[in-house]
């Protein structure tokens, strides 16, 4: 069966044009089909794993499916759903729209970030939690790895971790952290920050360090994703994001509150020791301040 031609300019909508197709696809790529046409919203929300469980499908046939449709992978299709979903009906739940002012953005930015705070209060697994936070107490070397959206969030945990001394270094970009991670050895923590738990480069670093004999931390808000089969302790950060357009801007808020309470509980951890770092970096600070 011949791949459909990318969509162009004046093609049917995507809801259409998977309609006139569903009754040529392969019934794998079916029921893929017919679980996007039965919760059409429900889909842009929805990690590529997510969907393939939600279908009793695999991940491989909702990237086939996807390119049958003419994308040239499934992120490509959900963007151009969600624009659809946009352009056709009221806002979805958790969207902005134009005719908000300040204090109504003020309202659901913040409305949605205690929302995500809360579920992942209830989300977090003590005992992962617990296991991440030895894990990094005792490493010899701690590698972060992240990349796109994630990158920030990899250099943030490193600044956090290493003012209360630990050995940690941020890595963003793909051939540094797999070239680094090829170096680690028992006793080292690789730790992976993946919104999705589906990007590649980050998988595959953290896959490497793993091979290596590093212990593997991921920090994902996908408990079903492959950043999860690759990791060893697996801490979930669940978002309520706020939608602009069709497009999430922002969700990550609790992945902040995860690094915050590793830092805070590695560092009663270790007691003193933190606490002497503390104290030497912010002399180090207040040296800078007198010049």
């Amino acid at each position: 069966m011949s791949t459909l031609a990318p969509p162009r300019r004046g093609a049917p909508p995507v809801l259409s044009r998977l309609g006139a197709l569903a009754a040529s696809l392969h019934a794998a790529e079916r029921k893929v089909a017919d679980y996007v046409l039965a919760h059409p919203t429900d889909v842009i929300y929805l990690s590529i794993t997510e969907l393939a469980d939600r279908a009793a499908a695999s991940e491989a046939t909702v990237i086939r499916f996807a390119r049958r449709l003419g994308f040239p992978g499934y992120a490509a299709f959900k963007i151009a759903l969600a624009l659809e979903l946009h352009a056709a009906a009221a806002p979805l739940p958790g969207e902005l729209s134009p005719d908000d002012d300040v204090a109504a953005i003020k309202e659901k930015v913040i409305r949605a970030d205690i929302e995500s705070l809360a579920d992942t209060l209830a989300l977090l697994d003590d005992t992962a939690l617990q296991r991440a936070v030895e894990a990094l107490a005792t490493a010899r070397r701690i590698e972060v790895y992240g990349v796109g959206n994630s990158a920030a969030l990899a250099q943030h945990a490193a600044a956090l971790l290493m003012q209360i001394g630990l050995p940690i270094v941020a890595l963003t970009d793909p051939h540094l952290q797999v070239m680094a991670a090829v170096q680690l050895r028992a006793g080292d923590v690789a730790l992976a920050i993946s919104t999705s738990g589906s990007t590649r480069d980050t998988v595959e670093a953290l896959r490497i360090a793993r091979e290596a004999g590093a212990t593997c931390i991921c920090l994902t808000r996908h408990a079903r994703s492959p950043i999860t089969r690759v990791a060893e302790i697996t801490l979930l950060a669940a978002a309520r994001p706020v939608v602009v357009g069709g497009h999430q801007l922002t969700g990550r808020i609790a992945q902040v509150a995860i690094l915050d309470v590793l830092t805070t509980a590695v560092a009663i951890r270790r007691g003193e020791d933190s606490l002497a770092a503390l104290a030497r970096g912010r002399q180090a600070i207040g040296a800078l301040k007198r010049f």
